[in-house]
């Protein structure tokens, strides 16, 4: 295969619900790191057009779905409102903005899995893996059945070339996911760290796998991209 372009981050929709988060529609994030791979903070459905912000500050297409305190993923109104400034401050790719006001958020309402889930993304943004393992761990102390903070971890680990840690992250998430749409992310995460190991063969099983649940028609835009870079 050939090189393929180093991109930083991809964020697009997901409607996604589990038993461990039923019927709320919460902050979602879908990122692409390097070759790809999806970050998601929180599940979302059925947002509307208001409740977003579309960024393309990156070059690629970034949409933040907002308001927890409304939906359910944060009990505090100050908190949720100031995840949702780091949020906007992250899709500006102010990333230590960002991740100051995760940290107030966290600070206003501790011990929120989602709010540690957001910490981990952004200092793994800002290659502080140390500190980003840190917060990803508390949030599974929190909840170890939280797939989002498995698929998240496993980015940061991809991201910092922990390449079999984060293969054994991803299927440990694997074992708690219950929607289809979001296992053909975890199975594309999957495809990107065998991709990045020189591994194709086992990057173009898991990355069909993918296709094969994944609807999402920005998403399959992806992972397409994947299957021919895999294929050149």
């Amino acid at each position: 295969p050939t090189d393929f372009p180093l991109v930083r981050s991809i964020f697009s929709k997901l409607v996604a619900c589990t038993r461990n988060y039923p019927y709320t529609n919460t902050l979602a994030i879908i990122m692409r790191n390097l070759i790809f791979a999806f970050i998601i903070l929180t599940f979302s459905s059925c947002k509307t057009e208001t409740e977003k912000i579309i960024s393309k500050n990156s070059g690629d297409s970034e949409i933040y779905y907002l308001d927890l305190f409304k939906n359910g993923g944060i009990n505090d109104s100050i908190a949720s409102l100031t995840f949702d400034l780091a949020s906007e401050q992250s899709a500006k790719n102010n990333h230590v903005k960002a991740k100051n006001l995760y940290k107030k958020a966290n600070s206003i309402e501790p011990n929120n899995k989602i709010i540690l889930n957001a910490l981990g993304n952004e200092t793994a943004e800002l290659s502080e893996f140390k500190k980003s393992y840190e917060y990803f761990e508390k949030s599974l102390k929190i909840d170890s059945t939280f797939s989002l903070t498995y698929m998240n971890y496993g980015v940061a680990l991809n991201k910092n070339k922990e390449f079999d840690r984060a293969i054994d992250i991803y299927n440990s998430g694997l074992n708690y996911e219950q929607n289809s749409e979001q296992k053909g992310y975890f199975y594309y995460n999957i495809a990107n760290v065998y991709y990045k190991m020189n591994d194709y063969k086992n990057s173009n099983k898991y990355n069909n796998k993918a296709l094969e649940l994944v609807k999402d028609k920005k998403v399959r835009e992806d992972i397409l991209e994947l299957k021919n870079a895999i294929s050149d």
